[in-house]
């Protein structure tokens, strides 16, 4: 039967991989490492994603009535906020924009079946400052010069600016000298290479479309010294995104097999032939709270790698050349890992990582 890989929100599940041989990805957690506990754009979330070993965080940025800055990616607080007196759902559309900042901290609580996490809307200010104590580089997608102002006087010049905003990113330039990423699309890839020069300093681009990152294009921004990002791809093409030669990966829920998170258990596979239909099944040795499981492999042919009993599956072909990494994160899960061979394929090394956090 045909399989698929799915993501299911509520297990917090999702898989990255890379493939540029041993050169591991920069891993940023997108609105923070968040779960169907933990709120986006949160103050846990940025301290989830040190826990969990991230590089950074990215965020957004919108404004209020009287221009206070504050966190929500969406325009409207209804996804993702609940009324503070009695939680319940926020009927009508209310933008950001339309409340006041003390209308917005003291009507409003950001929503979670736990009511520990249910807490205000955090400024710019307060996630900079939870950035800075966790040393988290926050990733600032907002068009607001103010915001990369702020950003500067708290992080120094270890933050990240990111928007498709132009003429926002020469402003920053005049006083950062923070890595700036420029937003791309597959109609506007190729302007990249004339509005990088004109910016200076560290540089890269950003996209949510794989044919906007392309690997011949990946090259030749890599070449000149860019910065490569892929925003949230859809699995299973964070895989070829990495395999395409992005640097940065943006994801939802992702983790790797990186040095500096300690695994509580690791499984080596014997080099083996694996037949067609055959599967190979690594079990962690108990559920966890916090955890998480990674794979590190090199293998020849086609196979299914699956991530928990639900059979989340990735659908990988390769020739040999390409040296994968995968991983998720997890909440009340017992890790779990089966290798399907979807044709005859040849496993040349594998481990499979199970990590506790």
């Amino acid at each position: 039967m045909k399989r698929f890989l799915t993501l299911i929100s509520a297990l917090c599940i999702a898989v990255v991989a890379m493939a540029q041989n041993d050169a591991l990805p920069k891993m940023f957690a997108h609105r923070g490492c968040w779960s169907k506990i933990c709120p986006e754009n949160s103050l846990p979330a940025v301290a989830r994603a040190a826990q969990h070993g991230y590089m950074g965080i990215e965020c957004d940025v919108r404004l209020t009535a009287d221009g206070k800055m504050v966190i929500m990616h969406d325009k409207t607080i209804n996804r993702t906020c609940r009324n503070a007196l009695d939680y319940s759902k926020i009927e009508g559309k209310v933008n950001v924009s339309d409340l006041t900042f003390k209308e917005l901290r003291n009507n409003y609580v950001l929503a979670s079946p736990n009511a520990e996490y249910r807490m205000p809307v955090p400024t710019l200010e307060e996630l900079l400052k939870e950035c800075k104590k966790h040393n988290i580089v926050p990733m600032l997608h907002s068009k607001y010069v103010e915001s990369y102002r702020l950003a500067q006087k708290i992080m120094g010049n270890n933050w990240i600016c990111f928007t498709k905003d132009v003429e926002a990113l020469k402003e920053c330039r005049k006083f950062s000298k923070c890595l700036i990423l420029y937003a791309i699309n597959k109609k506007t890839a190729e302007s990249a290479f004339e509005v990088l020069p004109q910016l200076g300093g560290k540089l890269g681009v950003s996209s949510m479309e794989r044919e906007a990152l392309t690997r011949e294009r990946n090259k030749r921004l890599r070449d000149l010294g860019y910065e490569v990002q892929s925003s949230i791809y859809k699995a299973p093409r964070e895989v070829y995104a990495l395999r395409d030669g992005a640097s940065i990966i943006l994801s939802d829920f992702s983790l790797m097999p990186d040095p500096k998170n300690s695994p509580a258990k690791v499984v080596t596979l014997d080099p083996q032939e694996l037949a067609q239909g055959e599967t190979i099944r690594v079990d962690a040795d108990s559920k966890v709270k916090n955890g998480g499981v990674a794979i590190d492999i090199e293998f020849e042919g086609v196979v299914e790698i699956a991530f928990d009993k639900n059979n989340n599956i990735y659908t990988l072909h390769n020739n040999g050349t390409y040296h994968d990494r995968f991983g998720m994160r997890f909440i009340n899960r017992k890790g779990l890992v089966t290798i399907h061979g979807v044709e005859a394929t040849k496993i040349k090394s594998a481990k499979v990582y199970f990590y506790e956090f």
